[in-house]
């Protein structure tokens, strides 16, 4: 039977790695992190910490040198026959329910108003773009501390309200997984992405059965294969011509999810995507984000 390992680049990211590591070592043969901070830096956060505690292999560089070079550095770290990458907030669960998502996913011209000066420490929710906002935002969960979240996070909240998720029998996609990959000539699985707002699997922000977030994670472990270097946030993965497509009902699916620690990845996100422009227009990509 082929392993399949884990891999992440990682920066600042204690909040969600403890879960990220608990989830996936029953699963995957193996678990490595490539630690990428801003100019080679260390985190600061316990990140480091809870990688030692855990006797996770690190490898040390920098987002700097572009997120595409990032990212295929960190699939070559696995040992495995395949390699799976994920972020620290993103989860593949062996074991699923079979679930329908019905609704309307909310459209993209309200989902970039509802994200507006979203971890905007200067961000009103009376201000006049807020007033625009109430015109697209229904009402929230009231049991939401959000005191306690990013700026404009009762906005981000309201992705997908009209969806609707219906949850049916247990299936184990880990193990479908592992047969659709075992004697098989491919290069690569694509991946759906569904993304939470919490972990009860009952409030998506998008219906991934008609507007899915296609992914390649799966990866076979092959120098030809690689991340584009003009890569931004949404991988371009080069040299896999034979990918499997994914099934509905069986998956894959990895699920990504909108929790506190949003604020701080939004923030690494910026400083990734200011190094990807700083690279494309010639300059030297900047060593600290402000």
């Amino acid at each position: 039977m082929p392993s399949i390992g884990l891999v992440c680049n990682l920066y600042n990211e204690c909040n969600a790695l403890p879960g990220w590591l608990e989830c996936h070592t029953p699963y995957f043969d193996d678990i490595r992190v490539f630690h990428a901070g801003p100019g080679g830096a260390y985190s600061d956060d316990g990140t480091i910490e809870i990688l030692e505690k855990w006797r996770v292999p690190v490898e040390f560089g920098a987002i700097d040198e572009g997120f595409g070079i990032v990212r295929t550095k960190t699939i070559r770290m696995c040992p495995c026959d395949w390699v799976m990458l994920l972020d620290v907030d993103e989860r593949f669960h062996q074991y699923i329910r079979v679930m329908t998502c019905t609704g309307e996913s909310t459209p993209r011209e309200d989902v970039d108003a509802l994200l507006y000066d979203y971890g905007n420490p200067n961000y009103q929710k009376d201000g006049p773009k807020a007033r625009t906002l109430k015109q697209v935002v229904q009402p929230y969960d009231a049991d939401v501390d959000f005191t306690a979240c990013p700026s404009n996070f009762e906005n981000l909240w309201q992705l997908g309200a009209k969806l609707t998720v219906t949850q049916g029998e247990v299936c184990n996609q880990g193990a479908w997984l592992r047969a659709v990959i075992k004697d098989s000539d491919l290069d690569a699985v694509k991946v759906v992405r569904r993304h939470w707002h919490d972990f009860t699997f009952r409030r998506p922000t998008q219906n991934w059965h008609t507007d899915p977030d296609y992914q390649m994670r799966l990866l076979r472990r092959n120098d030809s294969i690689r991340f584009a270097q003009d890569t931004r946030m949404h991988e371009r993965v080069e040299g896999a011509e034979k990918v499997h497509d994914p099934d509905f009902t069986r998956g894959p699916f990895f699920d990504h999810y909108h929790l506190f620690f949003k604020k701080m990845e939004a923030e690494q996100r910026q400083h990734d995507l200011a190094i990807y422009n700083a690279i494309n227009n010639g300059e030297v990509p900047p060593s600290t984000f402000k």
